[in-house]
């Protein structure tokens, strides 16, 4: 279900076998996922992973100490080789992690043919063959602001409008703009506090991010990525929906989300990551929705984790079907129930970092995330106002199991995207709040190279101003990322000790302490003379704190200083030390 003014996210989920359909209903022929019992007679072994691996996906799994198991082995090629000689059958495509293959057949008896190999353990009708009449359109309006599908459901309204399209808007961006290079994107990556990565030359480099999505219409046209293009930076596409090699010709939906990641055009638009590698992966059909879509979900991150991608992008999110005996319950959102959640949790597995969108689902009956949003494997993003408020439309969690979710937020009411008519549009969504974390991602793993992409996600939510007190409308918060990476670099515990950062202090200087209990403790400041210029009471909650005192900084002189923090109940106290200079 889609509402003027949002990008909703599609619906999935539930699978019948089709044994079950046979007996309900009459064969509509179609698409089918066929499960294979076992890998056995295989030519591939663990012992030779670069027969099926690429040498960037083994040093990817090497770095964070990763193995290669079973579930890398790709299917037996002889199962696979029974299904294509059959003249009625076409494969679509194969996976490594679930051992089955996608089929497409018309002939109830080829069905009949395929349940009955040996190999096989299981089939699932995952799209009917449309009806000759269910013709469905797609209209770019002049101005490339929305895309309509009809006489289907899917990702129907676009929540765009070119900026200056209402005033007050347009005033509203200008003060936010400053004056920077970064333009109509300022406020967005100021929000998480990137524009410090940013500034200090992290723009992603060296980093893979696969974007699955709808399409990227006219990505291939606009300026905005034409940085992308002439350095090789576009590393490839795929489309696992219509198996064609075009992707830039459906929908735009991943070309405003790709904008947000990657668009470079001073003093108007600043992606978060915008020197990384993107491959553009099609694996949403925006006309309908079918559990095909999970699987072709599961294809994208299989294809992304093979080339070796770091971080996948993927602003989708399954919880209701056109055929409703495919909807999904609450209760089956538990993170690794569904296909493309246990699809997600595998991605994660193998090293990749998952950056999901929340789902925009708090104004309709259904108001929780989707998935793989729920899943243990993604980074899941719900969106916030640019004043920190959550958007209207931000899904709620926990998932089904009881889990803080989503997992942070970040802008996504009104954030700036390239639209396809090289113009500047502001977009609604938590379609878009994922963009803004994945490409930032980017950014602080590139400083941090050493780390794992578990420990990338871990710093991440830690520096979310409600981590010490999350809830499952805001989940840890908005992150901030010259904390996550302060994280990173310490390899925090939490550490014991009274810690400053940075120093010399600045007004977002933070002190960081770690306490087992709730208890009360008293800062006081010092200059080199022993006068006392500042006192402050404050409660440490159990847990690692963070603490800002230093925002009226402005009025010390420049100098050492010596900070105090004495426990109320003990007695017991730290001291450290700080340089103001400015």
């Amino acid at each position: 279900m889609k509402s003027s003014g949002y990008i909703y996210l599609p619906v999935l989920f539930l699978l019948l076998a089709f044994s079950a359909v046979q007996a309900q209903e009459p064969f509509t022929g179609g698409h089918f996922w066929v499960s294979f019992t076992d890998k056995n007679n295989s030519p591939y072994s663990i012992e030779r992973p670069w027969d099926f691996l690429s040498q960037r996906s083994l040093e990817r799994r090497a770095s964070q100490m990763i193995s290669v198991n079973q579930a890398d082995l790709p299917p037996s090629p002889a199962y696979i080789d029974s299904l294509r000689a059959d003249a009625a059958v076409e494969v679509w495509y194969v996976s490594r992690w679930f051992n089955g293959a996608l089929v497409f057949t018309a002939s109830q008896t080829a069905l009949e043919r395929i349940t009955s190999l040996p190999f096989v353990a299981s089939v699932e009708h995952v799209k009917p063959m449309p009806p000759e009449t269910d013709k469905v359109y797609q209209q770019l309006d002049p101005a490339g602001i929305k895309v309509q599908s009809q006489g289907a459901q899917g990702l129907e309204h676009y929540g765009l409008f070119e900026l200056g399209e209402e005033k007050r808007v347009a005033a509203m961006w200008e003060k936010m703009v400053n004056g920077t290079d970064f333009g109509f994107s300022t406020a967005t990556i100021e929000q998480i506090n990137g524009n410090f990565l940013i500034a200090d030359g992290f723009l992603g480099q060296g980093k893979i991010i696969a974007v699955l999505d709808a399409g990227f219409l006219a990505a291939d046209q606009l300026s905005v990525f034409s940085h992308l293009w002439n350095t090789g930076r576009i590393g490839g596409t795929r489309d696992f929906v219509e198996r064609q090699p075009n992707v830039f010709s459906s929908s735009p939906h991943g070309t405003y989300v790709l904008s947000v990641m990657a668009a470079r055009r001073p003093g108007e638009l600043m992606g978060t990551a915008t020197e990384a590698t993107y491959w553009l992966l099609r694996t949403e059909e925006s006309a309908n929705e079918f559990r095909i879509e999970e699987y072709n979900w599961l294809a994208g991150a299989e294809l992304a984790d093979s080339l070796g991608a770091d971080i996948i992008n993927s602003s989708l999110g399954y919880t209701r079907f056109d055929d409703p005996s495919q909807d999904y319950t609450y209760e089956q959102l538990d993170g690794e129930t569904t296909v493309v959640a246990r699809a997600a949790n595998m991605a994660a597995d193998k090293g990749m970092l998952v950056v999901n969108s929340a789902g925009n689902y708090a104004q309709q009956n259904w108001r929780y995330i989707g998935s793989p949003a729920d899943s243990f494997g993604a980074l899941s993003v719900g969106a916030v106002e640019i004043s920190g408020e959550r958007a209207a439309f931000s899904s709620f969690g926990p998932s089904a199991d009881g889990r803080i979710k989503p997992d942070v937020m970040a802008h996504g009411r009104q954030v700036p995207v390239a639209n396809t008519a090289e113009g500047v549009a502001l977009a609604n969504g938590t379609s878009f709040s994922s963009p803004v974390i994945a490409g930032m991602s980017a950014a602080l793993w590139q400083k941090h190279p050493q780390s794992t992409a578990q420990q990338i996600k871990k710093a991440i939510i830690e520096s979310g101003n409600r981590y010490l007190r999350p809830d499952t409308v805001f989940g840890q918060g908005i992150p901030d990322f010259v904390w996550a990476s302060r994280l990173l670099q310490h390899n925090f515990q939490p550490e014991k000790q009274l810690v400053l950062y940075p120093n010399p202090i600045s007004s977002e200087t933070y002190i960081s302490q770690y306490s087992d209990i709730d208890q009360q403790v008293n800062i006081e400041i010092f200059d080199l003379r022993g006068q006392l210029v500042f006192q402050l009471d404050y409660t440490l909650l159990s847990g690692y704190n963070r603490i800002q005192p230093f925002k009226q900084a402005h009025h010390f002189n420049n100098g050492i200083y010596l900070l105090r923090m004495t426990t109320q109940q003990t007695g017991e106290f730290s001291v450290a030390k700080f340089l103001k200079a400015w």
